[in-house]
C-alpha cells in the first residue's frame, strides 16, 4: 500500500497546546444525521453515542461503566487493580478476553504495545495522580525492569502476573469497551450509529469525522467520510496528556521508558476492530515511522500521521472511505 505526502508546514501554535492540559476528545466530530445524541463520562472521558433508540444508549454506558469497574487502575477494587496487587486473580471474561487481545497486540507489534507498561506509566511517571512528576534515569532503569509482555501467564480464567508487574489498558480499553459497544447495538438489529470513547470511534452504517488540526485546536484538518457498514478509527496524540510540557507526553515508549515525539497526531482508520487499531495507535506513537507504516500497510489499516514539523503522510484508505484534507483550518462545528 503505497504511503504519500499530502502538505507541509502547517503553522504551529503552542501557545494554544500549552494551554489544553487535558482533551476529553481528540476532538474528532462526528456526523450522522437522523440519531439521537447523548454524552457520559465513563473511562475518565467523554463518551458519545448516536442512535435512535435512547434505551439503547443507556445500555451502552452501563457497558463502559461495567467495564471501567473491572479494567480502571484508578479503581482500587477493579479487577486490574487487584491483579496489580495479588499478582493473581480469578478473570471475568471481558477481563481475559482483553488481556489475550493484548498479548496478541504485543506480538504483531514486537512489544511497542506493551501493557505491563504500567509499572513506568502509572509507578515511574504516575501519569493521572495528583503526584505526578518526572522520573529520575534510575527510576525508569527500575521499573524497566518490570516490563514485558512474558510477565503475563493466562491459565483459563486465572491471571498470573510476576511480582511487581503492573497492568495498564489505557492503550487498548477504549476501543475495546466501543466495539463491545457496537455488538451489543447490532445484536438489537440496529443498523445506524456512533460510539465514540474520545478518539475512538466506530460507526455503524455511513459517518462523516472531522481530524482536528493538532496545531490549530479550535479548526479540522481533514474529513473522513466513509460509506462502509461498519468503520474503525483510532487516534493518538502527544498533546492529550503530559507532565509541565509535551516532550514528557503520555506516549511512552515500553522499551525505554522514554516519552515520543515525532507525531503530533495519529489517525488510524479500519473497516471494524476498534481493539486492534485502538492497540496500534498507542504501539505506532512510539515505533520508528518506516517499521510502523511497513506494519500498518501489512495490515491493510489506513492511516493519517502528523509529524510536529506539520508534514503529513497519508494511506490508501479502504474502499468505501475517502479523507479529504483542508488548506485552511475549518472551524470545528
Amino acid at each position: 500500500m503505497q504511503t504519500i505526502i499530502i502538505y507541509k508546514n502547517i503553522s504551529l501554535n503552542h501557545a494554544k497546546l500549552r494551554s489544553m492540559k487535558k482533551l476529553f476528545l481528540f476532538c474528532l466530530l462526528i456526523g450522522l444525521l437522523h440519531a439521537s445524541q447523548r454524552t457520559q463520562v465513563h473511562m475518565g472521558t467523554l463518551i458519545r453515542v448516536e442512535v435512535d433508540e435512547q434505551n439503547l444508549s443507556d445500555d451502552v454506558f452501563a457497558l463502559f461503566k461495567d467495564l471501567d469497574n473491572r479494567l480502571s487502575t484508578y479503581k482500587s477494587d477493579s479487577e486490574i487493580s487487584r491483579l496489580n496487587r495479588n499478582y493473581e486473580i480469578n478473570a471475568s471474561i471481558a477481563t481475559q478476553n482483553i488481556l489475550e487481545r493484548s498479548l496478541e497486540m504485543s506480538r504483531i507489534s514486537d512489544g511497542a504495545f506493551d501493557v505491563t507498561v504500567g509499572s513506568l506509566t502509572h509507578g515511574a511517571y504516575r501519569f493521572g495522580y495528583d503526584d505526578e512528576h518526572l522520573p529520575s534515569h534510575s527510576e525508569l532503569q527500575k521499573s524497566g525492569k518490570r516490563v514485558g509482555s512474558k510477565r503475563i501467564v493466562l491459565e483459563e480464567n486465572k491471571v498470573k502476573i510476576l511480582p511487581e508487574t503492573m497492568i495498564d489498558l489505557g492503550g487498548i480499553a477504549k476501543g475495546y469497551a466501543v466495539d463491545l459497544s457496537l455488538e451489543l447495538l447490532e445484536r438489537h438489529r440496529v443498523k445506524k450509529a456512533v460510539v465514540a470513547a474520545s478518539g475512538d470511534i466506530g460507526c455503524l452504517s455511513s459517518c462523516d469525522v472531522q481530524i482536528q488540526d493538532p496545531f490549530h485546536l479550535d479548526g479540522s484538518i481533514a474529513l473522513i467520510r466513509s460509506s462502509l457498514p461498519h468503520l474503525a478509527i483510532s487516534t493518538s496524540g502527544n498533546y492529550e496528556r503530559y507532565i509541565k510540557n509535551k516532550t514528557h507526553n503520555h506516549l511512552i515508549n515500553p522499551k525505554t521508558g522514554r516519552s515520543e515525539q515525532q507525531y503530533a497526531s495519529i489517525t488510524l482508520i479500519d473497516i471494524g476492530d476498534n481493539t486492534r487499531i485502538d492497540a496500534l495507535a498507542t504501539a505506532v506513537s512510539v515505533m520508528e515511522s518506516k517499521k510502523a507504516i511497513a506494519l500498518l500497510d501489512s495490515l491493510s489499516i489506513g492511516y493519517v500521521l502528523i509529524h510536529n514539523d506539520g508534514s503529513i503522510i497519508k494511506s490508501t484508505m479502504p474502499m468505501g472511505v475517502s479523507v479529504t484534507f483542508v488548506t485552511d483550518a475549518l472551524p470545528l462545528q
